[in-house]
């Protein structure tokens, strides 16, 4: 009889430790993420020879169902002495020079995450908005009045973009907790300051707040 109990002991232990673990396996879905991540956009503009870096901090929300999700995130991104051109008929080259230091970026993105396993990877595309917050022309006094005007008008025109986005990631799940690592590409466009097209690799942590859908209606 003791060696019964104790079976049945243990059978009633692994049956308690192996539910949350399997909560966890499915703790992914249908859940609304919260998450912070860092960032580093390459870029190259028409007056530069290399690519380069701009650094960014965001946060982010990720919201899941079975085999998918809806990711919407903001960026605030950090630029080292980036500049580009204008057009400008009005100037002795026909062009003005831009400089800026800061630029935003909010995307919304469905990805596709075909596997339920603690590594999970995810696909997708949507679309993102760039909006250089404080581009400004260089040299600005060497400009007569209605050439600076000009020069201001091309920016204004050419500091804020909507693009397409592709990208792809992914996740490893601790739980409600979950490490990922995402690369996002945004097609070039001869309308923007950032005449190249762009590449972010992205890598955070997400946290899953709130319950998911089955545990809200078993609670009811």
């Amino acid at each position: 009889m003791r060696i019964v109990s104790r079976v049945s002991l243990v059978v009633a232990l692994a049956a308690i430790t192996a539910t949350p673990a399997l909560s966890q396996q499915q703790s992914w879905q249908n859940r609304w993420y919260w998450g912070a991540q860092g960032s580093i956009l390459r870029y190259k503009t028409p007056t530069m020879t290399n690519w380069s870096n701009a650094y960014g901090v965001g946060a982010h929300w990720f919201i899941t169902k079975r085999y998918g999700g809806l990711y919407v995130s903001f960026e605030q991104n950090f630029y080292d002495d980036a500049t580009s051109v204008v057009p400008n008929g009005l100037s002795l080259t026909g062009q003005t020079e831009v400089q800026w230091e800061h630029s935003q970026r909010w995307q919304a993105i469905l990805y596709a995450v075909p596997l339920s396993g603690a590594f999970q990877l995810y696909l997708g595309g949507g679309f993102a908005i760039h909006n250089i917050t404080d581009a400004d022309t260089l040299n600005a006094s060497l400009l007569g009045d209605q050439a600076l005007i000009v020069a201001q008008d091309e920016i204004n025109r050419r500091d804020s973009r909507a693009f397409l986005v592709f990208g792809g990631g992914l996740q490893l799940k601790l739980g409600r907790l979950a490490v990922f690592g995402d690369y996002q590409f945004m097609p070039a466009s001869g309308e923007f300051l950032i005449t190249s097209s762009q590449h972010a690799f992205i890598a955070g942590l997400r946290f899953a707040l709130t319950s998911s859908s089955s545990e809200i209606s078993t609670t009811r």
